[in-house]
């Protein structure tokens, strides 16, 4: 990487432009799938990414390039091809309208947060170990009822081990390394000619914390517990919706906390600054800094370090997320008091710019047990499912949406839930929140606690 950057400085040197931001991605990949206590999948792989800004006159250019498994040559042939990247960066400028809310990131004062993210231990680790958590993960599923799982679907297991660097003409240099692994699976479930499916999955930064016996059960029991599923009269009921659905309706919301929304006019969270619009039990945060958050890093996209930011504090909001593009523009363009990036510019792959988005957005935890959660819920609907989530409304919030679960009575269940639609608004959904479970869990960069919702309109016979 350190060979390819030279050449490209060595170009942009002789370039009449403003300025100019590099960005790198090198990875390598490993995938295994294990199928009827066989290795169906085993794959390697590694990536090189590449994209600059350029940026000149208050116009901003980008150009981006991509290498699977590169090899040497391909490094030392990268001058022609990088001299045609930066021209198409430049072109791309000279063909944008100019904005005076584009720039590049300052020089960095101070070296970003240490964190964790990196496990050095990952590529030492034998191929033949990550082989046989394949398996195992299949063998934990098959355990729970060799009976009724008939079948397990991609038992898998993935890694990645990554180095970004991201430098511009401001003076930023700085490169991070980072890892992933994560294992997941499919169970089936049948009886009585009735078949069920049940999915977990476990993502850490570290090897050794990957938990592969409780994914396997867990994939199973949800199966197993779907079967037998009922419809129940059309109501209006308690409900409790599990930490993955939960993470799901919140990844929705979180779009309304971002600053090029609310200044669109799309975010109903716009002048809602200061106001209790949530449920009082409720506070959310976005942080790039959180230990376990697979978003997690020193720096965002576009060079700023990452921070934590309270968003809703006891339901009360408390402000928005910004990337430089939007707090310049909400600078430029408001009289009240100025506002700076949070360090929330993203990257969606290398084949875009960054842009602005959320790092690690999460509910924070109650103190209440699953099942105290149950039984406060008394007489009402389990949601562990909702199927159509791309058919809310992000503006207005409302949602008619399939959904699976379990009936509870009396704090108990006493059958699964199926073939029911649940309806509402987004908004008042957090609105409604009357307990916070203490099970939060990131899917994603969206993470949730189990949630007690003061009842919801459900559609059933």
């Amino acid at each position: 990487m350190d060979e390819i950057i030279d050449q490209a400085l060595r170009i942009l040197q002789k370039k009449s432009i403003d300025g100019y931001e590099i960005y790198l991605n090198q990875s390598s990949h490993f995938d295994i799938e294990s199928k009827d206590r066989n290795i169906e999948t085993l794959q390697t792989s590694r990536y090189l990414g590449m994209a600059f800004r350029i940026l000149n006159h208050q116009r901003m250019g980008f150009s981006y390039m991509t290498f699977s498994n590169p090899s040497h040559s391909v490094r030392q042939d990268f001058s022609t091809e990088l001299d045609r990247m930066i021209e198409r960066a430049i072109q791309g400028a000279k063909a944008a309208s100019a904005d005076p809310c584009f720039d590049l990131s300052p020089f960095l004062k101070e070296l970003p947060t240490n964190l964790p993210i990196f496990d050095e231990s990952l590529e030492k680790i034998l191929e033949k170990t990550k082989i046989e958590m394949a398996k195992c993960l299949e063998e934990s599923v098959r355990s729970v009822d060799p009976e009724r799982i008939k079948k397990v679907r991609k038992a898998a297991y993935q890694e990645v081990l990554s180095r970004t660097t991201l430098m511009n003409s401001n003076g930023i240099k700085f490169s991070y390394d980072h890892t992933l692994a994560s294992v997941s699976v499919t169970a089936v479930a049948e009886e009585s000619g009735e078949s069920e499916v049940g999915w977990d999955f476990d993502v850490s930064r570290f090897f050794n914390d990957l938990d592969v016996e409780r994914v396997g059960r867990s994939a199973a029991r949800r199966a197993l517990e779907s079967l037998g599923g009922k419809r129940i009269p059309t109501g209006i009921y308690p409900v409790l919706i599990r930490n993955q659905v939960a993470s799901e309706f919140l990844s929705i919301l979180a779009h309304s906390f971002l600053a090029d929304q609310v200044q669109k006019g799309k975010s109903p969270l716009k002048g809602k600054q200061g106001e209790r619009f949530f449920s009082p039990i409720l506070t959310m945060v976005d942080d790039g800094l959180h230990p376990k958050g697979i978003s997690t890093a020193p720096i965002d996209g576009e060079g700023m370090p990452s921070q934590q930011t309270s968003l809703v504090i006891q339901g009360e909001v408390r402000g928005y997320l910004y990337d430089r593009y939007w707090a310049n523009r909400e600078n430029l363009h408001s009289h009240e008091s100025p506002v700076a990036s949070t360090g929330n510019s993203r990257r969606h792959g290398i084949q875009s710019p960054p842009g602005i988005g959320i790092s690690n957005f999460y509910i924070e935890p109650g103190d209440l047990s699953f099942h105290k959660l149950v039984e406060n819920l008394s007489r009402g609907v389990v949601v562990e499912e909702v199927m159509g989530l791309h058919t809310v409304d992000p503006i207005s919030g409302d949602f008619s949406l399939g959904c699976s679960g379990a009936w509870i009575e009396k704090g108990e269940k006493v059958h699964s839930v199926k073939s029911v639609a649940i309806a509402g608004n987004l908004f008042e959904l957090f609105r409604k929140v009357i307990g916070v479970g203490e099970d939060l869990r990131f899917f994603g960069g969206v993470g949730a606690p189990s949630l007690l919702v003061k009842d919801l309109l459900i559609s059933g016979n």
